[in-house]
């Protein structure tokens, strides 16, 4: 078992039982109705019930992840010589070891859309809370798009780093 397959499958579920765990606090915590769009002076313009803003968020969390899981099953069962021709700078790796590494990178995914959306909706939750809805969450989408971009970089500097085949 490799460093990646142990990080990328406990982070999922790490993620996974850690969005249910917020969303059901948060759910807690979230006034009935919910400011979901503010408008320029901060305040909540735009409201749903709590209700709907949870099983909302569930079910797009949901979706996400077997979604995420299909691909990754149908991935999987593209025959690993295939992969040298995705990845023909990578030759020397091996297909295998590419295969791997793109079902690892691939289980990244769902990982970090559920732990951005733990900060969404926490975020969510302080500018619905009448103490702390002054405050400044407008770096999130900057953020969003970071690691977006960090998980998208990782595939080819992993593939880099792989020694070659014929060194194992």
């Amino acid at each position: 078992m490799s460093i990646d397959h142990f990080f990328s499958r406990v982070w999922r579920i790490i993620s996974l039982v850690g969005f249910g765990v917020s969303l059901l606090f948060i759910y807690r915590g979230l006034p009935d109705p919910t400011a979901v769009h503010f408008g320029e002076t901060g305040r909540g313009d735009g409201f749903l019930p709590k209700e709907e803003v949870f099983y909302l968020t569930a079910g797009i969390i949901t979706l996400i992840n077997m979604l995420a899981l299909l691909l990754i099953k149908n991935i999987q069962k593209i025959p690993a010589a295939q992969f040298l021709s995705l990845f023909s700078a990578f030759q020397k790796k091996g297909p295998e070891n590419i295969k791997a590494i793109v079902g690892h990178w691939l289980h990244m995914l769902p990982a970090l859309i559920n732990t951005y959306m733990i900060l969404v909706l926490r975020a969510l939750l302080l500018l619905n809370d009448e103490r702390t809805y002054n405050q400044d969450f407008s770096y999130y989408p900057s953020l969003g798009i970071v690691l977006l971009l960090l998980w998208l970089i990782y595939l080819p500097v992993r593939l880099f780093s792989l020694a070659d085949e014929s060194e194992n």
